[in-house]
């Protein structure tokens, strides 16, 4: 680089167009040496640039996407030192920068677009490229829209961009993971004066990210807090949710299964982070092996974890029954699974008991062939609590819970709406249209069983017609 460019003010290196009309994916670091106070504007600089671009303010940031090409090489290469030790910030550099590679896919010409791709595709052509089909992405395969001969995918030029993010985004990651090696074994070197400059602007856009994570979370949760915790407990939870908080209340921590198999359950129900927090210290400290400094080695990380905090950042989901129902039996010190198979007869009606029910039988003469006598016994308690409530064969946790909440919430609004006025026969030829008009669904993915049975109740009908 010309050495006359360091002494120039940043706003001329970034006026000029050397990188515009190109599309740059960053493979090896730029040799380049640049004054600090050159390379923390530059770090600044990016950081707004990948902020307005990730957010769609696609006229504000026009002038900022000109950068000459060994600057913008290093601003990427900075923010990769000061993102790689911080999985947020990880998530947010990979979005951001994904967007400004297709901002500047639209900008490069045919010839700028097939030779970036060439660098992660080197068989690439204008008419077409193709790769093995393990490294085809996923969203191509779900659309159907890549040819398959032999174990080799051929992509179409129309989804050449597709294909570069994700071959982008892979490399980039890798890249995130090796620099954290790197920084965790060797530390930051020159660049921490830089680093730690940076910092400060770039929490207010990570920020953001966790605001918008939570705020598209859709609303699954029955409102469970540490104030009504003990209400919901013994009204609204699951035998099996019940079984694993009473086991621990005994002064024995429930053991890695049982926890993981509670833990997301009580997410699922609303229950805060930081409420979790609490509440998991104050049940956990409940055994005397289990001190403060225990609790914040070996539980504090998976707590937060199944909250989507930590690890891949997805919050975790209860299991399921069936899933539950294979868990292997519990030894002494352990609870988990589901408490009509795993609890001796006299220990399931002490639980039982405890929580106001009797006895239960674990058949019904009308019961789905599809669900296991657990599961049936599991409906039966929910009738006997629920008085007036029709009989429906537990399939989740989750599905009681939530069952169980709207039973002592009341009927809603909308079951307590009048009924629409108008002549009986409409009426009649509504609902049989209706009944005419259902069909089964087809679509291109596996057919489930009760798909397949669907079809068969369709054939069947046709057939009588």
């Amino acid at each position: 680089m010309d050495s006359r460019l360091l002494q120039a003010p940043l706003s001329e290196l970034l006026a000029t167009e050397q990188v515009f009309g190109r599309v740059p994916v960053y493979l090896e670091a730029p040799q380049e040496v640049l004054p600090e106070q050159i390379l923390q504007e530059l770090g600044f600089a990016r950081l707004e640039l990948l902020n307005k671009v990730r957010i769609g303010e696609e006229h504000s940031c026009q002038q900022q996407l000109l950068f000459d090409v060994a600057l913008d090489a290093a601003s990427h290469f900075l923010l990769r030192v000061l993102c790689c030790s911080d999985g947020m910030a990880q998530q947010w550099l990979l979005e951001a920068e994904e967007f400004l590679l297709a901002r500047r896919w639209e900008q490069a010409g045919p010839h700028e677009r097939l030779k970036a791709l060439r660098h992660f595709v080197p068989t690439a052509q204008p008419d077409g490229a193709s790769l093995r089909f393990t490294e085809l992405p996923p969203k191509l395969l779900a659309l159907r829209r890549a040819k398959l001969c032999r174990g080799v995918a051929t992509v179409e030029p129309q989804d050449f961009l597709l294909l570069l993010r994700h071959c982008f985004r892979g490399h980039l990651q890798r890249a995130l993971q090796v620099a954290s090696q790197a920084v965790a074994a060797h530390g930051l070197g020159l660049l921490k004066d830089s680093v730690d400059l940076l910092r400060p602007a770039l929490e207010p856009l990570l920020l953001e990210l966790r605001n918008a994570e939570r705020a598209a979370e859709a609303p699954e949760g029955v409102g469970l807090m540490l104030h009504n915790f003990e209400e919901i407990y013994r009204r609204s939870f699951p035998p099996c949710m019940q079984h694993l908080v009473s086991f621990q209340r005994n002064g024995t921590h429930l053991k890695n299964l049982g926890r993981t198999q509670l833990r997301p359950l009580l997410r699922e129900a609303g229950l805060p982070l930081a409420e979790a927090m609490t509440w998991w210290r104050r049940e956990l400290l409940r055994d005397i092996k289990v001190t403060q400094e225990v609790f914040d080695r070996e539980h504090s990380y998976h707590i937060q974890h199944a909250y989507g905090r930590n690890g891949k950042r997805k919050p975790a989901y209860g299991w399921s029954c069936w899933k539950t129902l294979g868990f292997p039996m519990p030894q002494a010190s352990e609870a988990h699974g589901c408490p009509f198979r795993a609890l001796p007869t006299e220990q399931l009606e002490d639980l039982l008991r405890c929580f106001g029910s009797g006895p239960v039988s674990r058949t019904k003469e009308d019961s789905p062939p599809d669900v296991a006598q657990e599961q049936v016994a599991c409906g039966l308690i929910f009738q006997e609590r629920h008085p007036g409530s029709d009989f429906e064969a537990i399939r989740h946790p989750m599905q009681y819970l939530r069952r169980s909440c709207q039973y002592h919430a009341g009927p809603s609004r909308s079951e307590n709406k009048a009924p629409e006025k108008g002549p009986p026969h409409l009426a009649t030829e509504k609902c049989s249209a209706t009944e005419k008009s259902k069909k089964p669904r087809f679509c291109r993915k596996p057919l489930r069983i009760a798909q397949l049975n669907q079809f068969d109740e369709y054939f069947q009908l046709k057939s009588n017609i």
